[in-house]
């Protein structure tokens, strides 16, 4: 059975339950008659169980992964996103397309890569989901009262649900964990691929910029889905080498296995590249798709990446000097709330260094 039958069929079977659910749930405050105030509570508390459902999974990963040594990095839901500074937890803004939070750690150091600990952390937050509906599910089924059965059914019910869409591998915007555990069992190379990325990540957060991170940590070996050369291409990008991170880019798209949030990731970058290589209008707008910018005006609110982009954009090719301007305050206005230290010195740097070029 292929990839995407295997995922249609899973969504039918998700749309199935919610189905009955509903059905079910319905028909219960029908019979009852229940007010307008009654469906209102139950609408409130559908939309906090979910996000209670997502803190969950979150936290079966926070908990697994520092059990098997991993160093905690950062931990979001929604764009609230906590991280350590100077001994405490700070609060900070970021947020990925598709994804409703996400707990990163970084794994121990290893000699081995491939031999790295990953069944736990990855399996965590699935697993957290599906104990917590073994819990809540039935003693909600079981209290009578409607006002306490509500909450307490939903909360089982997404956990359910959770538990399930992580568990059972899948590639959507970005693989789940299902599919990393399978991956990862599977090839040795991708046990490599994610450590280094971990690790990258988490040096990154630590307040290193790219061209300061170890050169070992960016060899992703042959079949890294493009990655390895995007990861790459952040160190030229932080030393302004500009058509050497350009030609990396270039050849991660090129490689056609990207997942498609990886693959508009690039298509930023090459954007930026194009644009400080002195790329034509026509190419830079050929490439600045309806897609593409529907990606970056998303992306933008909380990644200061795509605010150095769009000033380079407005600056260089749009010569709109006043929403260059919003672009630059926008970027110095995420200073305070940035999570990644590395990324935002580094970020900052490219920017100033963008508004130099144009004034001289």
């Amino acid at each position: 059975m292929n990839k995407k039958l295997k995922t249609g069929l899973l969504y039918a079977a998700l749309t199935i339950i919610g189905a009955i659910g509903g059905g079910i749930l319905g028909k219960y405050i029908m019979q009852n008659e229940h007010s307008i105030m009654e469906l209102i509570y139950a609408l409130v508390w559908l939309f906090v169980a979910n996000l209670v459902g997502v803190v969950v999974h979150e936290s079966g990963h926070l908990v697994c992964g520092r059990k098997t040594g991993y160093e905690f990095v950062s931990f979001r839901i929604g764009s609230m996103t906590w991280i350590r500074e100077n001994g405490k937890l700070v609060r900070k803004k970021f947020s990925i397309h598709g994804t409703a939070g996400q707990c990163i750690l970084m794994p121990p150091e290893v000699e081995h890569p491939e031999d790295m600990p990953f069944a736990l952390y990855f399996l965590g937050g699935g697993l957290f989901n599906l104990i917590s509906a073994a819990i809540f599910l039935p003693i909600g089924i079981l209290i009578p009262n409607y006002y306490v059965s509500i909450p307490v059914v939903f909360f089982g019910g997404f956990s359910l649900l959770q538990g399930i869409i992580n568990l059972v591998p899948l590639q959507l915007t970005v693989p789940n964990d299902g599919y990393q555990i399978l991956n990862l069992c599977r090839h040795k190379e991708e046990r490599v691929l994610i450590y280094k990325q971990l690790r990258f990540n988490g040096l990154l957060y630590q307040g290193l910029t790219p061209s300061e991170i170890p050169e070992e940590l960016y060899d992703f070996g042959e079949d890294s889905r493009g990655l390895s050369e995007l990861i790459q291409a952040t160190r030229y990008l932080d030393c302004k080498d500009f058509q050497t991170a350009e030609r990396l880019v270039a050849s991660s798209i090129d490689s056609g296995k990207m997942i498609s949030l990886h693959e508009l990731e690039a298509k930023s970058e090459l954007l930026f590249c194009k644009i400080m290589n002195g790329a034509s209008e026509s190419e830079i707008n050929a490439l600045y798709d309806k897609e593409l910018k529907k990606y970056i005006a998303a992306s933008a609110k909380t990644q200061i990446a795509k605010r150095r982009t769009m000033y380079a954009y407005d600056l260089m090719i749009t010569k709109d000097m006043e929403a260059a301007g919003k672009e630059y305050d926008a970027a110095m206005a995420m200073k305070q709330t940035y999570p990644c230290a590395g990324e935002l010195k580094s970020e900052l740097a490219l920017i100033e260094y963008v508004g130099t070029k144009c004034a001289a």
